[in-house]
Protein backbone atom coordinates (compact mmCIF):
# COMPACT_ATOMS: atom_id res chain seq x y z
CA UNK A 1 0.00 0.00 0.00
CA UNK A 2 2.59 2.18 0.65
CA UNK A 3 4.37 1.96 -2.97
CA UNK A 4 0.72 2.86 -4.30
CA UNK A 5 0.14 5.91 -1.88
CA UNK A 6 3.62 7.11 -3.15
CA UNK A 7 3.22 6.39 -7.01
CA UNK A 8 0.04 8.12 -6.47
CA UNK A 9 1.46 11.54 -4.34
CA UNK A 10 3.79 12.12 -7.26
CA UNK A 11 1.75 11.46 -9.92
CA UNK A 12 -0.61 14.40 -8.21
CA UNK A 13 2.57 16.55 -7.92
CA UNK A 14 3.53 15.85 -11.59
CA UNK A 15 -0.13 16.82 -12.46
CA UNK A 16 -0.43 19.65 -10.46
CA UNK A 17 3.15 21.02 -11.74
CA UNK A 18 2.29 20.90 -15.49
CA UNK A 19 -0.96 22.58 -14.65
CA UNK A 20 0.68 25.50 -13.15
CA UNK A 21 3.99 25.55 -15.10
CA UNK A 22 0.86 26.06 -18.44
CA UNK A 23 -0.44 28.68 -16.73
CA UNK A 24 2.91 30.28 -15.86
CA UNK A 25 4.00 30.28 -19.02
CA UNK A 26 0.83 31.79 -20.81
CA UNK A 27 0.90 34.27 -17.96
CA UNK A 28 4.46 35.07 -18.97
CA UNK A 29 4.02 35.34 -22.47
CA UNK A 30 1.20 37.96 -22.00
CA UNK A 31 3.00 39.73 -18.91
CA UNK A 32 6.48 39.96 -21.50
CA UNK A 33 4.26 41.54 -24.20
CA UNK A 34 2.56 44.22 -21.89
CA UNK A 35 6.54 44.89 -21.19
CA UNK A 36 6.43 47.84 -24.23
CA UNK A 37 3.54 49.11 -23.49
CA UNK A 38 4.66 49.81 -19.83
CA UNK A 39 7.22 51.49 -21.15
CA UNK A 40 5.34 53.87 -23.17
CA UNK A 41 3.70 54.58 -19.87
CA UNK A 42 6.28 55.16 -17.77
CA UNK A 43 7.64 57.55 -20.54
CA UNK A 44 4.28 59.14 -20.64
CA UNK A 45 4.07 60.14 -16.72
CA UNK A 46 5.95 62.91 -15.54
CA UNK A 47 6.73 64.06 -19.39
CA UNK A 48 5.21 67.93 -20.41
CA UNK A 49 2.53 66.09 -22.33
CA UNK A 50 1.05 64.32 -19.12
CA UNK A 51 1.44 67.78 -16.91
CA UNK A 52 -0.46 69.41 -19.60
CA UNK A 53 -3.45 66.81 -19.18
CA UNK A 54 -3.38 67.05 -15.58
CA UNK A 55 -3.51 70.91 -16.00
CA UNK A 56 -6.39 70.77 -18.80
CA UNK A 57 -8.33 68.02 -16.47
CA UNK A 58 -8.44 70.06 -13.76
CA UNK A 59 -9.27 73.02 -15.58
CA UNK A 60 -12.34 71.08 -16.70
CA UNK A 61 -10.90 70.89 -20.54
CA UNK A 62 -11.86 67.59 -20.86
CA UNK A 63 -15.62 65.60 -21.34
CA UNK A 64 -16.65 65.21 -17.81
CA UNK A 65 -16.68 61.44 -18.76
CA UNK A 66 -13.18 60.72 -19.76
CA UNK A 67 -11.59 58.30 -16.97
CA UNK A 68 -8.59 60.32 -15.65
CA UNK A 69 -7.12 57.54 -13.39
CA UNK A 70 -3.83 58.01 -15.12
CA UNK A 71 -3.40 61.61 -14.21
CA UNK A 72 -2.95 60.49 -10.44
CA UNK A 73 0.25 60.17 -9.66
CA UNK A 74 -0.21 57.32 -7.19
CA UNK A 75 -1.33 54.90 -9.92
CA UNK A 76 1.03 55.05 -12.25
CA UNK A 77 4.08 54.99 -9.46
CA UNK A 78 2.24 51.70 -8.16
CA UNK A 79 1.96 50.32 -11.08
CA UNK A 80 5.36 50.56 -12.03
CA UNK A 81 6.70 49.89 -9.09
CA UNK A 82 4.58 46.68 -8.59
CA UNK A 83 6.25 45.82 -12.01
CA UNK A 84 9.84 45.83 -10.68
CA UNK A 85 8.71 43.65 -7.81
CA UNK A 86 7.58 41.39 -9.95
CA UNK A 87 10.32 41.16 -11.85
CA UNK A 88 12.70 40.68 -8.79
CA UNK A 89 10.36 37.91 -7.69
CA UNK A 90 10.12 36.04 -10.92
CA UNK A 91 14.45 36.31 -10.38
CA UNK A 92 14.17 35.16 -6.90
CA UNK A 93 12.05 32.14 -8.17
CA UNK A 94 14.31 31.31 -11.30
CA UNK A 95 17.32 31.45 -8.92
CA UNK A 96 15.94 28.74 -6.64
CA UNK A 97 14.50 26.83 -9.39
CA UNK A 98 18.38 26.75 -11.36
CA UNK A 99 19.78 25.89 -8.19
CA UNK A 100 17.43 23.10 -7.05
CA UNK A 101 18.13 21.76 -10.35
Amino acid sequence: MKQITRINKYENILNDSNKIIKKVDKYLDEYNAIQDKIKELSTYYGSEIWYQDIEDFDKQLLPKETKAGILSEDAIYNMLANNKEIAIKMLEIATKVLKNN
